[in-house]
């Protein structure tokens, strides 16, 4: 989740979950820096100067339960005389509570969340888009006013509503992938075929569809308020132009993307598309999606650099979806 919302996730937690002793600046400060630290693994993977070593190391050991049970004694350790009005006790189970939720949120998202560390899956309920003011706004009116009022049902009724969007959002996800597979399967009665829907920018609403089957993807989107027949755009994966290459890089972009890719080719030669995050631009003359990377030969093999997007698409992409969703 975006880290904003973690702050406030975690300044939530460590209101509620310390006595009623300890300041609203100490519950403030902790929360907000104990909840950014799992993100910091982001800084550590550019050292690497290696966009693929950037993806797999995000979300990994350093959002992992074994991570934060260690990380929690140490914070306990370091700041235990400051927070004189607490238990170590208190002060450890808070502070491992701001570190778990922070994880547990990040499952719900698209890019997921290797909680089980050193087992390798990352757990992805792709519920929930990475940022979605649905979920932040509730949470930070609650601790806002708990904070200022000095009364925990305030915050504790934020963390409620937050967490009951969450569920909707799981209840949602299938409702709208039952509906997606039904329209499907009455326009394409033969195909054998795997469906994967995800919500879109900041809502849950609107929801990317991939629909896979042996040679490619077809792509769509699906509004909860829809009332007419979903139009389904083909994309063949084209492996033929690379199943040829047993490439390190090539079969870490597989993993990461998670099968969920297509191959183009542009004047610079083959380009990896990851369809997982949908489309920046769908036009007659161009199509662009979220996370496309050019695969370029070298004397080692292929190398990969991800292609740059263009700020003015995404706000174009901003007022498309807000369009869509109510079929404007």
């Amino acid at each position: 989740m975006d880290s904003f919302t973690q702050i406030v996730l975690g300044v939530s937690v460590a209101h509620v979950a310390l006595n009623k002793s300890v300041g609203t600046k100490k519950i403030v400060l902790l929360g907000a820096v104990v909840a950014t630290l799992p993100d910091l693994d982001i800084y550590i993977a550019k050292i690497f100067n290696d966009p693929l070593t950037e993806i797999e190391i995000h979300r990994g050991f350093s959002h992992s339960i074994l991570f934060f049970l260690l990380l929690s004694v140490a914070i306990t350790y370091l700041l235990k005389k400051a927070f004189k009005e607490t238990t170590k006790k208190q002060l450890f189970i808070t502070t491992f509570l701001i570190l778990l939720t922070h994880s547990l949120l990040d499952v719900f998202t698209t890019w997921g969340t290797q909680l089980f560390w050193p087992f390798p899956e990352k757990i992805a309920l792709k519920s929930i888009f990475v940022v979605d003011l649905f979920y932040t706004i509730p949470l930070l009116m609650g601790v806002v006013l708990g904070l200022m009022n000095k009364r925990k049902t305030f915050t504790y009724a934020g963390l409620i509503l937050s967490s009951l969007y969450l569920i909707w959002g799981l209840i949602i996800q299938q409702v709208v992938k039952s509906r997606v597979e039904g329209q499907f399967y009455t326009q394409y009665p033969s195909k054998n075929i795997k469906a994967t829907v995800k919500p879109t920018f900041s809502n849950s609403f609107l929801w990317n569809v991939i629909v896979q089957d042996v040679d490619g993807f077809y792509i769509s989107d699906y509004s909860i308020f829809d009332s007419k027949q979903m139009t389904f755009q083909y994309f063949p994966q084209n492996k033929k132009l690379i199943d040829h290459l047993n490439d390190d890089n090539i079969n870490r972009l597989k993993e990461i993307s998670e099968n969920q890719y297509i191959i183009t080719k542009n004047k610079n030669g083959l380009v990896f598309n990851d369809l997982r995050f949908g489309l920046l631009k769908n036009t007659d003359n161009e199509v662009q999606f979220a996370f496309s990377y050019q695969l370029i030969l070298t004397e080692n093999g292929y190398s990969v650099k991800e292609l740059p997007k263009d700020k003015r698409d995404g706000m174009q992409l901003l007022k498309n979806i807000w369009y869509r969703i109510f079929n404007i």
